[in-house]
């Protein structure tokens, strides 16, 4: 029998974490929290935004850990495959539960989409995951090409073309990655993890780590909330174009919290046997959350525009996250 491969539970714990991040970005954008921001008190402002911002890194965090692990690995069909018998079951199964409810209408056309939503779209990251992983065979040839000085210059390049030149101004396209939701900036940031993975070496202190990644966010949620309230225009677009997975200030977010994970060690066993057990089924949450029948349905039934006014709104969201996942 093959032995089982051995899993990095601060890895796995960066994995679930990413995931309650993904949740909570929903929670503000796809719920309409994000709509009422401008109408509440400036403390309730500066913690959504601050959260907001917080969020932007849940995607990076997993196609970063996504690219950590395939730089190494053979390109196998059978994981797209299992890939797509995963997403069409959660797609099937859950707009068949709408169509019988009567929470939709039913729609034989509608039912055979199902089987096909990576082609369709019907969950945008695995489209752009599944496109990654086809061309992660011939990007793992180009970093094998590769010594670790000319790794490094082209991360920087990329990080300059990609995210530093469009996070300027938002009139500024740069060389438009797509807000993040491409493939070009799925190879960016794979060609990112796969530096991690060849040359990094953990030692640096964890609480440094996390400590830049908590205070990019409170400066933007901060400095939005200022620029509005004093009115200045050009600062208030520039820092609302922050809040994107390719921006510049997202990108150092994402490799602070990322290598912030690589330093963490994880002593308890029998806490990095849970974390390990649990990291593998966070798939299922953005499958099941992020349906398009389920999405619209969920915000709508938790209404958590309707309490930003009270000061305990924050412990309600926090809860109404961790309670769907």
């Amino acid at each position: 029998m093959r032995e089982a491969k051995k899993r990095d539970a601060n890895l796995d714990l960066l994995r679930i974490v990413s995931m309650l991040l993904i949740v909570f970005l929903h929670s503000i954008d796809h719920s309409g929290v994000l709509e009422h921001v401008e109408s509440c008190s400036g403390g309730m402002q500066i913690y959504v935004w601050f959260a907001y911002a917080l969020c932007q890194v849940c995607v990076n965090c997993y196609v970063m850990l996504s690219g950590y692990y395939l730089v190494r690995s053979k390109f196998r069909v059978k994981k797209l495959v299992t890939l797509w018998m995963k997403t069409v079951f959660y797609s099937f199964v859950l707009k068949l539960i709408f169509m019988l409810t009567g929470r939709d209408g039913i729609s034989v056309v509608s039912l055979l989409s199902c089987f096909v939503p990576i082609t369709t779209g019907r969950y945008w990251f695995i489209t752009i995951y599944v496109g990654m992983y086809m061309v992660s065979p011939f990007l793992n040839k180009l970093i094998c090409a590769m010594d670790q000085r000319e790794h490094t210059m082209l991360n920087i390049c990329l990080f300059l073309l990609f995210s530093l030149w469009s996070s300027i101004h938002p009139r500024i396209a740069g060389m438009n990655s797509g807000g993040g939701w491409g493939l070009a900036w799925f190879v960016v940031l794979y060609l990112a993890a796969a530096w991690f993975r060849l040359y990094y070496t953990p030692g640096h202190r964890t609480s440094c780590l996390l400590g830049l990644y908590l205070l990019i966010p409170l400066a933007m949620g901060a400095g939005q909330v200022a620029a509005q309230n004093l009115g200045i225009g050009f600062v208030q677009s520039v820092i609302r174009n922050w809040f994107r997975y390719d921006s510049a200030p997202v990108y150092l977010m994402t490799m602070a919290i990322f290598a912030a994970f690589l330093n963490l060690r994880i002593r308890n066993g029998r806490f990095a046997s849970v974390i390990c057990s649990i990291a593998p089924m966070t798939f299922g949450v953005y499958l099941i959350h992020a349906h398009a029948d389920v999405k619209p349905w969920l915000w709508s039934v938790l209404d958590l525009p309707a309490y930003m006014e009270h000061a305990w709104f924050p412990v309600l969201q926090v809860a109404c996250v961790v309670g769907i996942f």
